[in-house]
């Protein structure tokens, strides 16, 4: 998958080149090309999914070949390796509780994610980062 700036004057990229620049060089926010379809199978039998299963299918399409399967599947274990609750709003809403982790707050997932991909990417440390 491609990403491109919300500012539209910066070449798209993949989500490799993404991560590492953190913003496009037009200080615009990099964004998929598009949002992929989950799954109908995941969605009609998510009680049989671990929820690192689960974010892992959810985020391949977003990462393309940038990362091996295995290497996303571990990084996404490292992600979400606390709880996650299913909390009950009302009989038709449900909300994630993402403050469980180790810094108790939302970022924890998101951040941790973001992170670990980074470090996969320049961990031959032959890319020197923007920053």
């Amino acid at each position: 998958m491609n990403y491109y700036s919300l500012n539209k004057k910066s070449a798209n990229v993949n989500f490799k080149e993404a991560t590492i620049q953190g913003q496009a060089p037009d200080k615009g926010l990099y964004f998929p090309q598009f949002i992929p379809l989950i799954n109908k199978e995941l969605i009609e039998n998510i009680e049989a999914y671990s929820n690192e299963q689960i974010a892992f299918e959810i985020i391949k399409p977003y990462v393309g070949n940038t990362i091996s399967d295995k290497d996303l599947f571990s990084i996404v274990q490292e992600t979400v390796n606390f709880p996650i609750p299913l909390v009950k709003i009302t009989d038709t809403i449900f909300s994630l509780e993402l403050f469980h982790g180790p810094t108790l707050a939302f970022k924890d997932v998101g951040a941790r994610f973001m992170s670990r991909c980074l470090g996969h990417f320049v961990k031959d440390g032959n890319k020197k980062l923007p920053f």
